[in-house]
């Protein structure tokens, strides 16, 4: 069995779990993105910086996902439209903007994240 065919949570308290933190930490986004300033925490970084930011956020959201849905493609998946739903909100706050990296940076960190829990636990689940 690979990585990415594995169903590494079919513990039913596991999966309850990802899904109360993926939707806690989706929460968060939101919060985050309908700031006019980003909360002012990007300010105090290097340029370029806030696609750091928007790849570990989006990293976490997946591996969150990933433990709910035990799919780490769908994880992914999921994770990259609500990022695509993230850069549409945050057209229509003052002081924010779309950004198609942004996208891209989100995208990228939902699939690392994805594998970054899909694959200690279907090497887990192998043994």
């Amino acid at each position: 069995m690979r990585p990415g065919d594995a169903r590494p949570t079919r513990a039913p308290g596991r999966r309850r779990l990802g899904w109360v933190l993926a939707a806690l930490w989706a929460a968060l986004i939101f919060w985050q993105s309908s700031t006019s300033d980003a909360g002012g925490m990007l300010s105090l970084f290097p340029e370029g910086f806030d696609k750091v930011a928007h790849g570990g956020a989006f990293l976490v959201l997946s591996g969150f996902l990933t433990l709910a849905t035990g799919r780490p493609v769908l994880a992914a998946l999921l994770a990259t439209l609500y990022g695509l739903s993230d850069e549409v909100h945050q057209a229509f706050v003052p002081g924010r903007y779309s950004d198609p990296l942004d996208l891209l940076a989100d995208a990228v960190g939902a699939a690392v994240g994805a594998w970054l829990v899909a694959y200690p636990l279907g090497q887990r689940l192998r043994r």
